[in-house]
C-alpha cells in the first residue's frame, strides 16, 4: 500500500517560498491598485460633477432675484420674491444633502474595495503557499533523501504526493535506491524504520 505523507508544515524552504509568494501577490498589488486609482479617480470626476451642475443654475437664479430686489415692487410681489428665495435655500439644503449622502456612500464603497483588495491577496498568498508546497516539498525530501543515499544510508521508498511536482526526479532517485541496495551498497532498513521517517519531507 503507497505510503500517504500528511501536512505537518507549509514552509519547507522559507527563502524560495517566501519568495514564490512575494512575486505572486507584487503583481496581483500593483495591478489591483491600479484599478482601483482609476475606479476612484473616475468616481470623484463623476460625484464633482454630479455636485457642481445643479449648484450652477442655483446660483444664476440666485443672483437674478438680488438684482430684482434693487428695483421697487408692491407688498404682494416682495412677498413672492421672498418665498421664491426661501424655497431656492431649501433646494440648496436638499442637494446638499444628497451629495453629502452620496458622498458618505462612496467612502463605505471605498472601504469595502480595500478590504476586498486584502482578501483578495490573502487568497493569493495562500494558492500561492499551497502550490509552491508542491514545489519545494519535494524537492526538499528528495535532497534529504540524497544526502542519506551518500551516507549509505536506505531511505526507504522514495514516494511523492499525488499532486507534487519532480515525480520523475523521484522515480530515478528511487531507481538509483534500488540499485545501490541491490548492489548491497545500503545498510538495510525496515518498514517505518527511522531512516525512512527521516527522509519524509515535513508536509
Amino acid at each position: 500500500m503507497e505510503k500517504k505523507y500528511k501536512r505537518r508544515r507549509y514552509f519547507v524552504h522559507p527563502l524560495s517560498q517566501g519568495t514564490y509568494i512575494a512575486f505572486s501577490i507584487i503583481p496581483a498589488l500593483l495591478s489591483s491598485i491600479f484599478c482601483i486609482y482609476l475606479l476612484i479617480h473616475g468616481g470623484e470626476l463623476v460625484l464633482r460633477a454630479a455636485h457642481e451642475k445643479p449648484l450652477v443654475p442655483f446660483y444664476s437664479i440666485r443672483q437674478t432675484i438680488l438684482t430684482l430686489e434693487k428695483d421697487a415692487y408692491t407688498e404682494e410681489t416682495e412677498q413672492k420674491v421672498s418665498r421664491l428665495k426661501e424655497e431656492l435655500t431649501v433646494l440648496k439644503n436638499a442637494l446638499e444633502a444628497s451629495y453629502s449622502e452620496t458622498l458618505t456612500q462612496w467612502n463605505n464603497i471605498i472601504r469595502e474595495i480595500f478590504v476586498l483588495l486584502t482578501l483578495f491577496l490573502i487568497l493569493v498568498a495562500g494558492i500561492a503557499l499551497l502550490y509552491s508546497h508542491r514545489i519545494a516539498g519535494p524537492l526538499f525530501r528528495i535532497n534529504r533523501c540524497i544526502n542519506l543515499l551518500s551516507e549509505g544510508k536506505d531511505t526507504g521508498p522514495i514516494i511523492l504526493r499525488k499532486r507534487d511536482h519532480f515525480k520523475e526526479l523521484a522515480e530515478s532517485l528511487e531507481h538509483l535506491r534500488l540499485n545501490m541496495k541491490h548492489r548491497g551498497l545500503l545498510g538495510s532498513s525496515k518498514t517505518d524504520s527511522p531512516a525512512d521517517k527521516k527522509c519524509d519531507v515535513p508536509d
